[in-house]
C-alpha cells in the first residue's frame, strides 16, 4: 500500500508543479475605422438600404507611448457569415447593402492578427452593431464617418 501511495504522490507531482498562470502579455491597443456610405451615431453605424457601406482604413495605436502596433489584414463577418478579407493596407472592405439585405440591426465582426512591441501575437476582434434603414432621412443628423474602439484581444 505505501508503495502504491508513493507512486500516486509521485505521479500528481509533475502536475502540481506544472503553472496554471496566464503568463501572455497581450497588446493594448485602439483601432480607429474611418467609413464612406455610413454615419456613427452612439456606437451604431447607420447605412442606407441599397447603398454600399465602405471600410475606408483601419489604424491601430498602441497606448504604450512610442512603441509600434500593426494588424496585417482584416476578415469581415456580417451576422455571423464570412463576406472576406483585406491583406493590403489601409484594409478597407466594400459592403453592398442591397435590397435583399432586410431594414433593422445586423452586426458586423472584424478579425484582425494584432503584433506590437514587445508583446505576444494575438487576435483583435471588434463587433459594431449596424441599423440599415429605408433612407437618408432615418439617420440621426449628429452622425460621423470615423469611430474609436478598443478591441477585444486574446492570444487563440
Amino acid at each position: 500500500m505505501k508503495k502504491f501511495l508513493y507512486l500516486l504522490v509521485l505521479a500528481v507531482l509533475p502536475l502540481a508543479l506544472s503553472s496554471c498562470h496566464d503568463d501572455n502579455d497581450l497588446p493594448d491597443v485602439d483601432f480607429h475605422f474611418e467609413f464612406s456610405g455610413a454615419s456613427v451615431v452612439d456606437g451604431t453605424i447607420y447605412v442606407v438600404q441599397g447603398e454600399t457601406f465602405k471600410i475606408e482604413s483601419i489604424t491601430v495605436t498602441n497606448n504604450e507611448q512610442g512603441k509600434g502596433a500593426m494588424i496585417t489584414g482584416a476578415s469581415y463577418y456580417w451576422d455571423g457569415y464570412y463576406l472576406g478579407a483585406s491583406i493590403e493596407p489601409p484594409y478597407g472592405f466594400e459592403i453592398e447593402v442591397d435590397d435583399q439585405v432586410q431594414a433593422g440591426f445586423h452586426s458586423l465582426e472584424v478579425t484582425a492578427p494584432l503584433y506590437a512591441v514587445d508583446k505576444e501575437v494575438a487576435t483583435s476582434l471588434v463587433a459594431f452593431k449596424v441599423k440599415v434603414v429605408e433612407g437618408v432621412d432615418e439617420i440621426p443628423a449628429e452622425g460621423t464617418t470615423g469611430y474609436n474602439v478598443t478591441p477585444s484581444v486574446s492570444d487563440k
